[in-house]
């Protein structure tokens, strides 16, 4: 069965997850407390599932209401984007370049990839959401986003897409580590060790996981996790050595982790996607070199 959230109810449930507060969110979105909890008690019997535990008379997410939040943070920014750009088309405004981008991406390369963009777009506006990879994708297909740039099986260029630069994994681990003196490390000396790696529904993290999997060991993370930067923090805390891509260890250094290409092929790679429709597609070329001279 198909159901459709309000935008008021995102809204709702957006502020209580920021505020705590049934009445501080409620204010937020201009509603009276008495309407804010009628309206949960309604969604939740459509949803078919608790949003809140109500203890003392304060409302705690469940895991199920607080797994809505990303998507509906996602849907607000949207909604923001869209409202923003309908204004400068109506005003005759600044051009504005909306670009989806994995958060790998957006944290280390895209500033610069998108700085050699501007030069050919002079005085553009950019605004830039993050999500995985096949959400993205939907995005650049429907033109939401004017410019995708994604994690994906590494391929020839073609019609809307340039290959940026191929990807491999990478041990991220302290300087102090016994691994940071070493040229490679191998999938036995990984599996001797406590390691942080992404979760599998992620391309990098199926890749991971094929590569122990393929060299007779289980796919076992001592933390597995949703964000390449909650693994840098994690192995920055001394958890055990990370198990990244070689983009998102550019973001370690931040951390002062040291990083040691890890040995096995994997045929993943960051693709710039976009339209054949669009127009902004003339500008494709210069946005991926600019990408790609950032990646290096």
């Amino acid at each position: 069965m198909k159901i459709n959230m309000k935008n008021r109810e995102m809204q709702l449930l957006w502020e209580l997850g920021r505020t705590g507060s049934v009445t501080k969110a409620a204010d937020r979105v201009a509603m009276s407390q008495p309407a804010a909890s009628a309206l949960i008690r309604t969604l939740e019997e459509r949803l078919g599932f608790p949003l809140f535990v109500r203890e003392k008379r304060r409302l705690t997410f469940t895991a199920k209401g607080r797994a809505l939040l990303p998507e509906i943070a996602n849907i607000l920014a949207a909604q923001d984007s869209l409202n923003r750009l309908a204004s400068t088309l109506r005003t005759d405004a600044t051009p504005r370049v909306v670009i989806g981008s994995v958060a790998s991406v957006a944290a280390t390369i895209l500033p610069s990839g998108v700085e050699r963009l501007c030069r050919s777009l002079p005085g553009a506006a950019v605004s830039v959401r993050t999500a995985m990879s096949m959400e993205i994708a939907n995005m650049v297909a429907e033109q939401r986003v004017d410019f995708g740039v994604v994690v994906d099986e590494a391929g020839p260029d073609g019609p809307g897409r340039l290959q940026v630069a191929p990807l491999h994994l990478c041990c991220l681990v302290a300087p102090t580590h016994a691994f940071s003196a070493l040229k490679t490390v191998t999938v036995e000396d990984l599996a001797t060790h406590k390691y942080v790696a992404l979760a599998r529904q992620f391309k990098i993290g199926a890749a991971t996981a094929n590569l122990f999997e393929s060299a007779g060991h289980g796919f076992a993370p001592a933390v597995e996790v949703m964000q390449f930067s909650t693994a840098c923090a994690f192995v920055s805390a001394g958890w055990g050595v990370g198990i990244l891509d070689s983009l998102s260890a550019k973001y370690a250094a931040n951390f002062g982790l040291a990083t040691v290409p890890v040995e096995g092929e994997i045929s993943l790679g960051v693709a710039l996607l976009w339209s054949p429709d669009s127009s902004l597609g003339a500008h494709a070329s210069d946005f991926a070199d600019g990408l790609t001279a950032a990646f290096g």
